[in-house]
């Protein structure tokens, strides 16, 4: 008999409360369901219900998504596995038993809540149960790609660029940085596009605009590196990245710099005009 479970499919695959562990004063206890956050589509996903029976026996152990029940271990009859139909779900039932159900070949319909229910045998038939969402993921088929406004920028100047994510789901999350350091939120703008489909099986490309303000300290040496990532859980991470120049580099901040990273530090520095008087009396006397 399936639980009386509030919400039908959609609305638990909305849910965020992610992992639910239910505990008993005695007999069976400690009832987790383990679960991936997420899995490329295409996987093999083992989901893994454990308890406690203390002294009880199992009577059963019942798996839901949502509320239908699409696989049943019931150690005390032949064969005791039982595998009900349910979209999207193709249970390998060889490798499925009182701990874990296996699920092959997982597509994006499969997302949702699932739930292991478990039953202890005579004489208290107590149940308990356990859930956990899973996302089934489409990651980018390739790495980002960037465009900047131009090559060379003076201090002072707007940097802007662009960075395209192809099409995921979910849509990637872009972020950027300037010379390894994250730019600041108000400066970047993430927008979907070329999207198809809807609610969880929206499929999204995103175009990510960074407009930002440099500064004379941005550069390092003439140059300054912006990059762009895009993440997808933890399955999916690209990364892009462009060099430019300073239009009119410093080049006295640039030759101090050097010299102060290999160890030196300045002790003298000798006006230009002594140099030129200097030289200008040594002309005059060897002319004598």
């Amino acid at each position: 008999m399936v639980p009386n479970i509030d919400g039908d499919d959609n609305d638990d695959d909305n849910n965020d409360d992610d992992v639910v562990i239910v505990t008993s004063a005695s007999g069976l206890r400690d009832v987790h369901l383990q679960s991936p956050l997420a899995v490329k589509a295409g996987s093999t996903v083992t989901l893994r219900c454990t308890y406690d029976l203390e002294h009880d026996s199992l009577y059963t152990v019942k798996w839901y998504k949502g509320r239908s029940e699409f696989f049943r271990y019931t150690p005390k009859e032949l064969p005791n596995t039982q595998v009900f139909p349910l979209n999207g779900i193709s249970v390998d039932v060889h490798n499925s038993n009182s701990n874990q159900v296996v699920l092959n070949n997982a597509q994006v319909p499969i997302t949702g809540k699932y739930r292991c229910e478990v039953s202890a045998d005579a004489p208290s038939f107590q149940t308990l149960m356990a859930s956990s969402t899973l996302r089934v993921v489409e990651p980018p088929s390739s790495h980002p790609s960037m465009q900047v406004d131009k090559l060379r920028y003076s201090a002072s100047d707007r940097l802007r660029a662009n960075c395209s994510v192809p099409t995921s789901l979910p849509p990637a999350n872009v972020t950027w940085t300037v010379n390894g350091v994250p730019v600041m939120p108000h400066t970047m703008t993430n927008a979907p596009f070329n999207c198809t489909g809807s609610g969880l099986s929206k499929r999204c490309e995103v175009l990510s605009l960074l407009d930002t303000e440099l500064q004379g300290a941005s550069f390092h040496l003439g140059t300054l590196r912006v990059e762009c990532s895009a993440r997808v859980w933890s399955l999916y991470y690209g990364a892009v990245h462009r060099d430019v120049v300073e239009e009119k580099p410093r080049l006295g901040a640039s030759v101090l710099g050097n010299r102060e990273s290999a160890g030196f530090a300045p002790r003298f520095q000798c006006p230009w005009g002594l140099l030129l008087a200097v030289g200008f009396l040594l002309c005059r006397a060897h002319r004598r």
